[in-house]
Formats: structure tokens, sequence, C-alpha cells
């Protein structure tokens, strides 16, 4: 056990906050919510049953550092309902992909029309095909947004692409625990610079989030897409961690196979990515033993993220006419593996 202390760290008062509301207070939504507080901003977190009432009592409390001895105690506005909010200038949607069509009905007290809204969400993002030309412009992702309620819900002009790589786990209703370095990259979906995307990049770096602008959202977005397809499915298939992952002999080569499925097909959709295969899995085992999300969720019997973090993948291959045979494969029996585990029991 450590020795050392936590430290209380409380917001600092800065000029020019803005009204943020973070949607989603799992592991992901208490880290940014927590963060963009003791920075400074007017944080809402939209929040239900235990996490409401932990969070109205005690706050919110997310552990950092590689000992988890840092503690920050936020102060945020906290409801179940968004009417009780008001308009937002943003707002950070920390659910997890299949919960979007839900939430996105729930948000839209908060939406105003310079409202800048942010999908903190894994995976390929219904608004791929929006604001740029092109023979898909327009299309639907229909394994993440089958219905198009997300493209009525979330007016592609206020939407600023989010790629996240942060790694956290909650340990109790509004407490969670990050232990390595924050990076978010923002961008405009249709890839031009914008006032509002550097205002927004400016608060998460004053948060202690590293941010950082990208023209070209959609190239880290692949980088992302792959970081998760090389995972996530094979973490619940062998419960295995990201340094062991990314490290052990048997599951490796898989690894480097989903990887190389997953470039080509980033690069038939013409992502330019600073990607090195041997690099990026030299820092995933540099992370330690990190649960996935997905392997997370799998434990906890939650329903997993597989239609935006695989699937989606699957339909832009189908689009392309680009065969992923290995992804496929594990894909299949990650999907297996999560409706064996959420069936109901039946007795011989």
């Amino acid at each position: 056990m450590s020795t050392s202390q936590a430290t209380t760290i409380t917001p600092v008062s800065q000029a020019g906050t803005l009204r943020m509301a973070v949607a989603g207070a799992g592991a992901i939504g208490c880290t940014v919510a927590a963060m963009l507080a003791q920075g400074g901003q007017r944080v809402s977190l939209l929040a239900r049953g235990a996490t409401l009432d932990a969070v109205r009592k005690n706050g919110l409390r997310l552990h950092r550092g590689k000992d988890s001895s840092q503690t920050i105690i936020a102060s945020v506005t906290v409801s179940d309902s968004a009417a009780d909010l008001g308009i937002q200038d943003a707002i950070f949607i920390c659910t997890k992909a299949h919960d979007l069509a839900t939430i996105a009905a729930t948000l839209q007290p908060l939406i105003g029309p310079e409202t800048c809204i942010i999908p903190m969400v894994n995976g390929v993002p219904w608004w791929y095909f929006q604001a740029l030309p092109g023979r898909m412009a327009g299309r639907q992702v229909h394994s993440v947004d089958p219905d198009g309620r997300l493209l009525q819900l979330l007016p592609a002009n206020q939407v600023i692409g989010a790629v996240q790589f942060l790694t956290a786990e909650r340990l109790a209703p509004g407490v969670a625990s990050s232990t390595n370095h924050m990076l978010v990259i923002l961008g405009e979906i249709d890839h031009t610079e914008t006032p509002r995307a550097a205002r927004l990049v400016q608060a998460l770096n004053a948060a202690g989030i590293e941010s950082r602008l990208n023209p070209r959202i959609r190239d880290p977005l692949w980088t992302k897409i792959i970081a998760n397809l090389s995972s996530n499915p094979l973490s619940v298939l062998t419960g295995a961690t990201l340094d062991t992952l990314y490290s052990d002999p048997r599951l490796l080569p898989i690894v480097r196979k989903i990887m190389n499925e997953c470039l080509a097909l980033a690069a038939s959709y013409g992502a330019r990515i600073d990607f090195d295969p041997s690099s990026f899995i030299e820092q995933a085992q540099g992370m330690g033993p990190v649960r996935t999300s997905m392997l997370q969720d799998a434990l906890s019997g939650h329903r997993l993220e597989l239609a935006a973090i695989g699937d989606a993948v699957l339909e832009l291959a189908q689009l392309q006419g680009m065969p992923m045979p290995v992804t496929s494969d594990i894909l299949a029996m990650t999907h297996y593996r999560d409706d064996a585990g959420r069936a109901p029991a039946t007795s011989a």
C-alpha cells in the first residue's frame, strides 16, 4: 500500500469560462467532468441513480497518478434532467455508442443554435460521411445509426469531431481512476479551422487534458479505430490487459493482422495516418495492466460496443469491396461471447 497521502485539488478561477455539460457519468464522463471542473469551467453532469446521489453528496472524485495518490475532488452541477441545466456552450457526450440515440433525444434542452456537440465515443461515428464531398457524401453509417436518428437530432454543423485517448476505470458511483496521460484531438468534421474548435482545445489544455486541433479529424480517428479494434474484442475473448495483448507471442500476431487489415481500409478512404505499428505496440505495452473498456463491460455483464468498434468498420470495408478475414472472425467470436454472456440461463 502506498504511504503517500491523497491531495485534494479544488477548482481554479479563470476568466472566460464556458458552460459545459457532460452527458454520461461512467469512467470517461466522470474523468472529463472532473478535469474540466478543476480547470475552472462551469460544468454540469447528467447522471442518474446511485451516481447522481453520490455526486450530489460528495462531488466528483478522480484518482490520478501511477499510484492514484492524487485525488481531484470537483464540484459540478448534477441532474438527471437536461431541462434543469439550460442551453450550454459545449456538450461532451461520453456514453457508449449504442446509447447515443437514447441520450441524443434527452439532450435537446441543452442544445442551442451555437452549442458545440463533442461526441467522445469509440468506433466509427455516425457523422463519418457528413460535411465532405465525394461519392459517399451524406450516407448513414447503418451499424451505428440505422434509422438516421442521430443525423436528425445532432446537427452536423454543430458537431466537433473528437478522438480521445483516455484510459479510465469506474471505481464506484461518481468515482473514477485515470492514471495514464490524457490526449484529446478535436477538429471540424468539414475539415475547416474555426475559432470555436480552437477555444475548446484551449479549455481542455487549461484543464490538464492535452488537446490538439487537427484540420483532418478523420486521420487521427482512424488511428483510434485501429487501436480499439486491435485490442477491445480480443481482450474480451482472452481476458488480457493492454500490456499482455501487445506483447504475448500468441496474441501479438493476431493484433498485427487486424492492424494491417485496418490500415489498408483507412488508406482506401484517403486517410493519411502517422501510424507505425511497432511504435504503437511499444507504447501500448508501456501502458501497463489496463483493462480495455470492452473488457470492463464484459466483466460487468454490460452490452459491448461491437457495432461502432467493429461492425461499422466491416460496413465501411464492404462499401469498398475489401475483405477483412481476421477482423471478421474475431468479431464473430466476440459477438457470440457477448450474446452468450447476456442470455438468460436455462435449466436442463
